[in-house]
């Protein structure tokens, strides 16, 4: 089976590239802005998969590719995840999570019609809830309240009308926040075990900046998330909606002091404002029975793990310079 992952390169698509190579009779392409960047090609090593190099917005360009490949799934994780901050850029938001989304879809409905094609959403389409309505299951509400959210409903509304008009074999994935080695940006978790190693290398004061500490999360593993995407492809039905979650939410501020009993400094505190989201969710927890009953997925790696690697994935960037 020819797999071709859209967003290779990002955090979630090195992840399940190294998961697919270990999988007999399957082969992966990619198709991304970029190559792989240093880091992720030394992890995948000789077997690293050839990437096509062109923007999802380019309709010639991944008409092209999906004709050159022709795979038999495809996994759609190429993304603006963007929430903080994301009332800034909408547009662009928009643009990269629904409108392309529509083109890819268009290229695969003409070029690879029978490919089961998994959509990777997200739980923020769930929006904000009360604790009482906790955990999300896939028939909660939709209450997207952000242009992030918004896009991801937008995004799974294009896949599904290929499926209702076409009978196109389209998945729905909705991960709840996913963390590990790998991830950068403004996450939290990458947030703050980057600014832990710049710390502990001398090379930021020690001063450790923090959004709101006192939302509760559902974090789950990114290579736990990225095994549920494969059985959600291949086990799934069509037209179905799929969430990954662990069942179980942490405070952020319990996150924290996990990661501070593995660094070797103590920083101070400084909660900043402008990461306090306006229509943060304190509590999301999410109900993964439907992907549990499908396939038996249960995730395996505990979160302190996580955080441990998710460290040290900082400290090694940091002593390679970025």
């Amino acid at each position: 089976m020819k797999v071709l992952i859209t967003g290779i390169k990002g955090f979630a698509g090195s992840h399940l590239t190294e998961h697919l190579q270990g999988i007999p009779g399957v082969e992966v392409a990619g198709l991304d802005l970029t190559p792989f960047s240093e880091d992720v090609s030394r992890r995948l090593g000789d077997a690293a998969p050839p990437v096509h190099c062109c923007d999802l917005g380019d309709a010639a360009a991944v008409s092209e590719v999906l004709g050159r490949e022709r795979p038999d799934a495809v996994i759609h994780l190429a993304a603006r995840a963007q929430v903080s901050g994301a009332w800034k850029n909408g547009v662009a938001i928009m643009e990269t999570n629904a409108v392309c989304t529509q083109t890819l879809m268009q290229a695969i409905h003409e070029k690879s019609p029978e490919a089961r094609v998994l959509l990777v959403s997200s739980s923020e389409v769930y929006g904000k809830a009360s604790p009482a309505e906790m955990p999300f299951t896939e028939d909660s509400p939709l209450r997207p309240n952000n242009p992030y959210s918004t896009s991801k409903v937008a995004q799974e509304f294009i896949g599904l009308q290929y499926h209702a008009a076409f009978g196109a074999p389209v998945l729905i994935a909705r991960p709840f926040n996913h963390i590990g080695p790998g991830q950068t940006g403004d996450f939290v978790v990458a947030s703050f075990s980057r600014q832990l190693a710049e710390i502990e290398a001398g090379i930021k004061e020690p001063v450790l900046r923090v959004g709101n500490l006192e939302s509760e999360r559902d974090f789950t593993d990114v290579r736990d998330i990225v095994r549920a995407y494969y059985m959600i492809l291949t086990e799934g039905q069509p037209g179905e909606r799929y969430n990954i979650a662990s069942g179980n939410s942490r405070r952020i501020s319990d996150i924290l002091s996990i990661l501070l009993k593995y660094s070797r400094v103590r920083p101070e505190i400084e909660p900043i404002p402008e990461l306090m989201r306006p229509s943060d969710t304190p509590v999301v927890t999410g109900d993964s029975s439907r992907l549990r009953k499908l396939s038996g997925w249960e995730p395996v790696i505990p979160v302190e793990q996580s955080l441990d690697d998710a460290l040290d994935y900082w400290r090694e960037r940091i002593r390679g310079g970025y």
